[in-house]
């Protein structure tokens, strides 16, 4: 085979190598993608890339061949062993696979990155391998690791946010006015009797206070700068996800202040009791069952006379099920842990069951926004050369109605 027809192959392959390597990075982007997938599309494009290193090895023994150069081809040869290992260091380095994409983003091949300094790499890749960089549109190898993605551990962290009354106030201190209820109606008066005074509105003054609460997150600036994906959305997200963590804490902290009440001797009749007397028929008619797993999963277990389970499927919601037509809503146990006592034959574990309308028991109070910043010069950030990115966020929580939520206990 002559050197032209070598040439023409090179190009036709290196023209499938950058539709298939644009073709994976778009996969990559693509969390519905599996990782099955996208390994055995990216272990294609290294044959690809191999046969590509071959042909154009191939091309230039022709070449060499045909001027006299035999004894270049031998120091090829001979230097082969050393090019093939800094070959492969290139395609596993960051700087690689940040010009690669730089590329791939930008629409650029072989004669249209030659203006770009941040593809410089790619040529010598090229050159390394031992063929040529010359052609117009033939493509450039793709790096080993082309997944520079950052793959977040899915955890569903449940905000109990939305259960309770939420507050945003411009002054860390306040108080809001909270009224009683009437206790009595009107008496009976007599034909031109007279009317005696009843009993006046009383109002209470709920005080509430918000602490400043803020975390730095440290970043080195080699991680900004090699890794491709987005770094700044997903620290963004891995904040809100602390944001969670911190008011589910607060708030299930207030919970636990009720006192408890055990109800494994029979839970379905300890569970009704609590709808049906210990809440007040107006709270107890939009309640919700806050629990964790085990909770969650001991009132899976239970069924009526007819064996027919308790939790009924909540028609609005595929994953949302109801007791009693009451929304059940679990966070896990690592949020809200079980109690433990005794220890062998005689442990007992016990999860928490609230029962009532959260957002007449309590508050969430939020002063001013979640505040998120970065800087590269403040800090220890100029000492150590990296980038500290800060959260603030100031919470508070305030019980109103004590009555408005029962607390019980089930074993699990």
């Amino acid at each position: 085979m002559n050197p032209q027809e070598l040439m023409n192959q090179i190009t036709n392959l290196g023209n499938q190598i950058r539709t298939a390597a644009a073709a994976l990075a778009a996969r990559a982007a693509d969390s519905n993608v599996s990782i099955a997938d996208l390994e055995a599309e990216q272990a294609r494009l290294n044959d690809m890339n191999k046969r590509l290193a071959a042909l154009q090895a191939a091309y230039d023994t022709a070449v060499a061949a045909q001027a006299g150069g035999m004894q270049r081809q031998q120091q090829t040869q001979q230097q082969g062993g050393q090019q093939s290992r800094n070959l492969g260091e290139m395609l596993r380095s960051n700087e690689y696979a940040r010009a690669f994409a730089f590329a791939i983003q930008n629409g650029l091949n072989r004669r249209t990155a030659r203006q770009h300094e941040e593809a410089r790499i790619l040529y010598d890749a090229l050159t390394e391998s031992g063929g040529t960089p010359t052609g117009a549109d033939g493509g450039f190898l793709v790096p080993e690791d082309i997944d520079h993605s950052i793959r977040e551990l899915k955890r569903t962290l449940n905000p109990l946010a939305p259960l309770f009354n939420e507050e945003t106030v411009t002054a860390p201190t306040g108080w809001r006015v909270q009224d009683t209820a009437p206790t009595t109606g009107f008496p009976v008066v007599n034909e031109m009797g007279t009317i005696t005074s009843g009993d006046q509105p009383v109002f209470n003054k709920v005080l509430y206070s918000v602490e400043k609460r803020g975390l730095i997150l440290p970043v080195s600036n080699e991680l900004l700068t090699d890794n491709v994906a987005n770094l700044f959305a997903y620290i963004s997200r891995w904040f809100a996800k602390k944001l969670v963590i911190t008011e589910n804490s607060l708030l299930i902290t207030l919970l636990k202040t009720l006192p408890a009440t055990d109800i494994t001797t029979d839970p379905v009749a300890g569970l009704k009791k609590a709808l049906n007397v210990e809440l007040d028929p107006a709270i107890s008619a939009i309640s919700t069952i806050i629990t964790n797993q085990s909770g969650y999963d001991a009132l899976d277990q239970l069924q009526d006379d007819m064996k027919r389970p308790l939790l009924q499927p909540d028609p609005t919601s595929a994953t949302t099920h109801r007791f009693k037509g009451r929304g059940v809503h679990a966070v896990s146990d690592a949020s809200m842990a079980n109690t433990t006592t005794g220890s062998g034959s005689n442990e007992v574990t016990k999860a928490d069951l609230f029962i009532g309308d959260g957002k007449e028991f309590a508050t969430l109070f939020r002063c001013g926004g979640f505040e998120l910043a970065s800087t590269d010069i403040g800090g220890n950030a100029w000492k150590s050369d990296s980038t500290e990115v800060r959260g603030i966020v100031r919470l508070g929580v305030t019980k109103f109605d004590g009555g408005a939520m029962v607390r019980k206990t089930i074993t699990v």
